[in-house]
């Protein structure tokens, strides 16, 4: 399943991107993000690992996250090394006004087949609720 969701934040991609880096501003601004824990010693970059349970339903869902993409005032991305299987990436990009372009995308696949794919279109409504709150957090906490 792959999901995705926008906002533009008024700010420029420098202090945007000074939140979306920092794995400690995680727990902030993630919506249903129920454990954060840093794996790795040092600040946040390729390699970097964190355990992330995202509440989904009445169950956590996660394990063993790793940043594989560390592209400063860009792209950050990660994936799953544990649990569910899951690919996520915030990207910034300007906007001509100055303001910043956020795109929080998220691909995920439950395992057991069949089950699992019905599983996902199940959790897909609640996920993609997830990602758009999490994405307004971000901007309120960048804005404020």
């Amino acid at each position: 399943m792959r999901l995705e969701r926008r906002c533009v934040v008024d700010a420029d991609r420098d202090t945007v991107w000074k939140v979306v880096s920092n794995p400690d501003c995680y727990p902030e601004f993630m919506a249903s993000l129920e454990r954060w824990e840093t794996v790795t010693e040092g600040p946040a970059d390729i390699g970097s690992r964190y355990t992330a349970h995202w509440k989904v339903g009445s169950v956590p869902i996660g394990g063993v996250v790793e940043i594989v993409e560390f592209d400063p005032g860009r792209d950050l991305a990660w994936i799953g090394i544990t649990g569910v299987p899951m690919r996520g990436r915030f990207r910034l990009r300007d906007c001509s006004d100055g303001r910043t372009k956020v795109t929080f995308r998220l691909s995920y696949e439950a395992p057991g087949g069949l089950l699992g794919l019905i599983a996902d279109r199940v959790a897909s409504r609640q996920v993609g609720r997830t990602m758009g709150e999490t994405v307004k957090r971000l901007k309120a906490m960048v804005e404020g």
